[in-house]
């Protein structure tokens, strides 16, 4: 069974409902999945290397920047090798700003620099959740998560990685 963290911060509950969501279309036969929302500085990172995977949230602050709590999170990300790992990047933000979702994609170099292997699709969602692109686009990120953790965890099985 696949070890599944999913990770946000959300600060009007947007975010939160996203990680709901996703949370509902990984296949609970075969994840088992651990949802939790940090604050800052209560994230230890080597908490990161118990999962095969990681699918995180957060949302953009103001005009493109990191959320307090992301940023923080980052430092520490930092000090961590994520070789092996699958994650995959979620957020809600306003197009009234001209960076809409920024910080997904902020967070999405992070992980890379990390080493962690990052699924290319990613979820940007405007406010709620609630459109049917929204919950595709939820779906498709779970999907892709999934099978991505799946052939990683075959492929270290067989010797192939």
């Amino acid at each position: 069974m696949l070890q599944v963290l999913i990770l946000y911060t959300s600060s009007t509950g947007h975010t939160e409902e996203i990680a709901d969501l996703l949370e509902k279309q990984l296949d609970s036969r075969m994840c088992k999945v651990t949802s939790e929302n940090f604050e800052m500085g209560d994230m230890e990172t080597r908490h990161l290397l118990q999962f095969d995977g990681i699918l995180f949230g957060t949302y953009t602050y103001d005009d493109g920047d990191l959320p307090f709590e992301t940023d923080i999170f980052c430092d520490t990300l930092r000090t961590v090798d994520l070789t092996g790992k699958v994650v995959g990047v979620f957020g809600s933000g306003d197009t009234a700003y001209e960076q809409f979702c920024s910080a997904v994609d902020l967070m999405k170099m992070e992980f890379t620099q990390q080493n962690a292997q990052v699924i290319q699709h990613s979820v940007k969602i405007d406010l709620s959740p609630d459109t049917q692109e929204d919950l595709q686009s939820i779906k498709k990120l779970a999907d892709e998560f999934q099978q991505t953790t799946l052939n990683l965890i075959s492929l270290k099985e067989t010797g192939n990685v």
